[in-house]
């Protein structure tokens, strides 16, 4: 005999969990928390995910396989008007730079969990191995359009990333300039050497 048809797609549920932790990041989050969010009973949650534990490694599980924010980033790339605007763009924009201050401190704070438990740290690593994958992609067709000269292609998307997560930490803790302006200032003066023109 089938199952019983799921009341909400998993991409409901998952961008409810999402404006969820934004609105209270993941520490202060319950399970009645984004059962509001998602208009479903906080029981519904428990027995299709069990804990709160259980959501958010789905959360991370059902990014990972739809390809962010990877996918999105290269949705900026090839909108941009040359490939080193591109990078930039993409890596602004997959650094939450859009995010109000409160709502990306919030989204941060999900590294405390990642760091501390091996499951989490283990799809954190996945994730980061996509995004330098992706980086590495983007380098590469900046350098095929002659607009970069770069020897060592994966060396400088290992080196755009960790600028990209230095950069949102530091801003997190200063917050000097909008996070946008401070990632532009930091990939510009990391790729001034490598650049054509």
């Amino acid at each position: 005999m089938p199952g019983r048809p799921r009341s909400i797609s998993d991409e409901r549920l998952m961008a409810a969990l999402a404006v969820a932790i934004g609105r209270v990041g993941p520490a202060r989050l319950t399970l009645a928390d984004v059962a509001a969010e998602a208009g479903v009973s906080t029981g519904m949650l428990v027995r299709r995910h069990g804990t709160k534990r259980g959501l958010l490694l789905a959360f991370l599980r059902h990014g990972r396989e739809h390809g962010m924010p990877a996918r999105r980033m290269r949705e900026v790339f090839e909108a941009a008007a040359d490939p080193v605007e591109g990078l930039i763009g993409a890596v602004i924009d997959g650094a939450g730079a859009g995010l109000p201050p409160a709502e990306f401190a919030n989204h941060l704070a999900f590294l405390n969990l990642e760091l501390a438990d091996d499951e989490f740290r283990g799809l954190l690593a996945e994730f980061d191995d996509a995004v330098r994958a992706e980086l590495a992609s983007f380098i590469a067709e900046a350098v095929a359009g002659g607009f970069l000269v770069v020897a060592d292609v994966d060396a400088l998307a290992a080196a755009v990333n960790s600028l990209r997560n230095g950069t949102q930490i530091t801003w997190a803790t200063t917050r000097r300039t909008t996070l946008a302006a401070a990632m532009r200032r930091d990939l510009t003066t990391l790729l001034a050497p490598y650049r054509t023109a």
